[in-house]
């Protein structure tokens, strides 16, 4: 590892009454989770994760899912302070931190009081490849086409030198999490919050409602937006998170 996993803001961590681990969706790092940070409670800790090629840790490789899965349970285990940790994880970051939490509760019982799945279908089964065929990860032209249907690629950098640096590490992670089914089993221990922009094409109501599968407790909320909330929506998506912080008392 050549960089740190995570990126601390907000409330100092040790004093906090709620810790925020957000992992991001493909491609991006800690840097994404700027402007969602301005918008939580100030007295909340926020911990962005930053998953290997990108940012500080630009020359490790993505791994697979597995090794995404380690790393996040890793940084999850490493941060500081004790407060109840609610997992925050958006589009691809929310297929890791499914599993994530997962592991983290077979391990480390208790440490997670909460999960939060944005702009993520549940993972029982895989968007609707007669609305759209899923990405190639291996055909960047088509990586490149993918982003820039669903509002993650403006125009105007469609062909950016920084862009053909990210395309491979956006790949990797698409790569990563495009197959992968979770069977019900083992169920998470804690509440679920479902949150989605309401004219997100990825993540109509059928898809959303296998989510309850994951959980005994499942809230599934919609807010105004499509599929990049984090990137469009981050005051709204913060407001949301904070709106429903009940489901997890």
């Amino acid at each position: 590892m050549t960089g740190k996993p995570y990126a601390l803001g907000g409330a100092d961590p040790a004093t906090a009454p709620l810790r925020v681990m957000l992992i991001p969706h493909a491609g991006a790092g800690a840097s994404s989770a700027l402007v969602f940070r301005q918008h939580l409670p100030q007295d909340w800790a926020l911990a962005a994760i930053r998953l290997p090629g990108r940012e500080s840790r630009i020359r490790e490789a993505v791994p697979d899912l597995a090794g995404l899965v380690a790393d996040v349970v890793a940084s999850a285990r490493m941060l500081p302070g004790r407060g109840p940790l609610l997992v925050v994880g958006v589009c691809s970051g929310a297929v890791v931190g499914l599993e994530a939490v997962r592991a983290l509760q077979d391990t480390d019982p208790g440490l997670v009081a909460g999960f939060v799945a944005v702009s993520q279908w549940a993972l029982n089964e895989q968007p609707d490849a007669a609305a759209r065929p899923p990405a190639d990860p291996d055909d960047y032209a088509d990586v490149r086409e993918e982003l820039r249907a669903y509002g993650a690629l403006p125009d105007s950098i469609a062909d950016d030198d920084m862009l053909r640096t990210y395309l491979p590490v956006i790949a990797g992670d698409m790569r990563a999490v495009r197959d992968h089914y979770a069977a019900p089993e083992p169920a998470l221990a804690c509440p679920v919050l479902v949150v989605a922009g309401d004219h997100d094409p990825l993540c109509d109501e059928d898809r959303l409602a296998g989510w309850s599968l994951y959980s005994k407790t499942t809230r599934q909320v919609r807010v105004p937006g499509g599929h990049m909330l984090l990137a469009e929506a981050p005051a709204q998506l913060a407001g949301c998170v904070a709106a429903n912080l009940d489901l997890f008392r």
